[in-house]
Order: C-alpha cells, then structure tokens, then sequence
C-alpha cells in the first residue's frame, strides 16, 4: 500500500476516534455530575457507568492520536519520495 494511501486511511480513522472519544468523555462528565437517582440505579452502579464510558472515551482519544501520528508520518515520507507532489 503506497504512502498516500496510507495517509488517507490513518488520517480518517484518527479524526474519526478523536471526535468520538471526546464526545465519550464530554457524555461521562454530564453522567457524573447527575445523581444516582435520576438514572434509578444504585450509586455503585452510575460510578461505574461514568467510570467506563470515560475510560472508553479515553482510549479512544489515545487511539486517534496514533492513527494521526502515523498519518503524518506517512504523509512526510509521500512528500520525500516524491518531491514533485504526485
């Protein structure tokens, strides 16, 4: 698979996961900073659903900035390779 190629694929997938683990992350702070009572579940159970959707959220955050470093990186070597822009 070429450098460009690469780039295209890497570079969707680490937007994509990015925007997805911040809406992750946004979505448990708005579950913390509910009480236990409005989602009619014990207060073990809302900790860790907060607790789970923001690690998700995280991963996936962490996820997305790797895919966009390797998109770079592929990006850079297309330009080496080829100076001219095709």
């Amino acid at each position: 698979m070429s450098y460009l190629k690469k780039w295209k694929r890497h570079a969707i997938i680490g937007v994509t996961l990015i925007g997805t683990g911040i809406n992750l992350i946004a979505e448990a702070t708005i579950i913390k900073s509910r009480t236990p009572e409005f989602y009619e579940m014990s207060t073990l159970g809302h900790m860790a659903l907060w607790f789970w959707i923001g690690l998700f959220g995280l991963a996936a955050v962490n996820a997305g900035v790797s895919f966009m470093g390797d998109a770079v990186k592929n990006r850079t070597l297309h330009e080496l390779k080829n100076p001219d822009g095709e």
